[in-house]
């Protein structure tokens, strides 16, 4: 674009009013830019601090439990017969296991019915759920002699209307009334069964099912709705299979379950029974110092990441002069120092034998970062591990509680990363400031564009001027070349 020139006088004044608004605003534009990166770096800077701290604190999680520190490792020498686990707490030792039968749950079936749409009739089906005592026991266990129903389970009531009552509406009918019971359809070649069965195993959760048939008004003759009917009295469906309980043994002691998991025969230690056992099964607690380990590792590794991220930005490069966003930075100073005083600071919760970080293996190394040493850790656990659970849990002495080490550096995190932590206190200082840039350098422009115009305005009067003086001096010669014998002197 052509420099703007004034008419009268040729002077570029738009050169002229350019130079001098760039020489009153750059370098105080170059201050405002200065701090904006300044204050941007530090933000960045808090934000990679906090989100470090945040991992850290992640850390502590695991280690605040006293279960960590109380895992046991359970194994079964047969897992396709029987498995096991244990939750923390669960006592180390050694069991003989063997399981003479397992729990099954009770099958009923109905004769067979020519299609799914085939009307079986209507009226209402009562389902209770309890104990029987068959005819002939144990040689034959097909129909009931009596049945004791479970009294805390209220008998379910199912009702068949006339025209929603095909083999199909009737397992619809059931499913929907209750979860105790599992109604479904078998083909038998081209003809259909009902098939019912308790949800859970046993013999208390056998079925006894009564018929109020509303079709022929007879509950028990085997036509209509009461061909579904089997109680102590009728048998019109029939039993496939018995609900009967587990028959096992631990450590040569012979027990019964109605449930082939087994949460309440050993404390701590849930068991599963998979197939009858041709021979003993051992199954084998030991205490397990891996989650521990891990959990403290995790913590070291959440440290030394911390440690690298604020050693980075307080860095400061001679060779290529370059300095980390927080370079000097009292609050970012102020958390590693805190972070390194917490981790000598005596831990309230210690009894026993070890009492420091450092006496079960975690070492503060040169340069600030910490290191695990897992054999000293083993001997440790392994040696008195309830010592090492107080380092770092909670303990409860004399009605007071003594915070352990994670809860400790926990609650300093807090008081760092929380929404009212010093580091949204520093940010916040931080975007203020920049607000505050941005309004001054808003105002800064606004005086420059008044400044300018007014340059503009007194160039152009500074031109019309010229152009005036010019147009006087070109009157005034013209006038003197028409004046007799007046010679104008040639200019040099």
């Amino acid at each position: 674009m052509p420099a703007v020139t004034g008419l009268g006088s040729g002077l570029d004044i738009e050169g002229l009013v350019t130079g001098l608004i760039d020489a009153e605003s750059a370098p105080q534009l170059a201050l405002f830019a200065s701090r904006t990166v300044k204050a941007t770096e530090l933000i960045s800077g808090f934000g990679q601090i906090s989100s470090s701290l945040a991992s850290l604190q992640s850390s502590l999680t695991t280690l605040k439990s006293a279960d960590t520190f109380s895992s046991v490792s359970a194994t079964s020498s047969a897992a396709s017969y029987a498995t096991v686990s244990a939750d923390p707490g669960a006592a180390a030792g050694s069991y003989s296991l063997d399981v003479t039968s397992l729990a099954t749950r009770q099958s009923l079936v109905s004769g067979d019915v020519a299609a799914t749409t085939t009307q079986v009739g209507s009226g209402t089906l009562t389902i209770s759920l309890g104990t029987p005592t068959y005819n002939v026991a144990p040689a034959d266990t097909t129909t009931y002699s009596s049945f004791s129903a479970d009294s805390s389970i209220t008998a379910i009531a199912v009702t068949i209307s006339s025209g929603t009552d095909t083999l199909a509406d009737v397992r619809d009918a059931i499913n929907a009334a209750t979860d105790l019971v599992t109604a479904s359809l078998v083909k038998n070649g081209s003809n259909y069964k009902l098939l019912l069965s308790p949800t859970d195993s046993g013999v208390a959760k056998s079925l006894s099912v009564s018929v109020t048939d509303t079709g022929d008004s007879n509950n028990t003759d085997n036509s209509g709705l009461s061909q579904l009917a089997f109680n102590s009295t009728t048998s019109n469906l029939s039993q496939v299979r018995a609900g009967s309980d587990a028959a096992f043994s631990i450590n040569g002691m012979s027990l019964t379950s109605s449930s082939n998991t087994l949460n309440d025969v050993i404390d701590a230690v849930d068991i599963t029974l998979l197939q009858p056992t041709a021979s003993a099964v051992t199954l084998t607690l030991t205490d397990d110092a891996s989650v521990a380990e891990t959990a403290v590792d995790a913590f070291v590794t959440a440290y030394n990441s911390y440690v690298s991220t604020h050693a980075t930005l307080i860095d400061y490069d001679e060779s290529t002069e370059a300095s980390g966003a927080l370079l000097g930075d009292f609050t970012a100073r102020s958390i590693a120092d805190k972070l390194r005083t917490q981790l000598s600071t005596t831990i309230a919760s210690a009894t026993g034998t070890y009492s420091t970080l450092s006496s079960i293996g975690v070492e503060v190394q040169t340069g600030g970062t910490l290191q695990l040493d897992t054999t000293k850790f083993q001997a440790a656990m392994a040696a008195d591990r309830d010592s090492v659970q107080a380092i770092f849990v909670d303990r409860v002495s004399g009605g007071s509680t003594l915070s352990g080490f994670a809860s400790a550096i926990d609650t300093l995190l807090d008081n760092f990363t929380s929404s009212t932590g010093v580091i949204k206190e520093r940010t916040d200082s931080i975007e203020a400031q920049m607000v505050e840039i941005t309004t001054q350098e808003t105002e800064f422009t606004r005086l420059m564009d008044s400044a300018e115009a007014r340059y503009r305005s007194q160039f152009n009067a500074l031109d019309s001027l010229l152009a005036e003086m010019t147009a006087t001096q070109d009157y005034l010669t013209a006038a003197l070349d028409q004046l007799p014998g007046f010679v104008q002197k040639p200019k040099d």
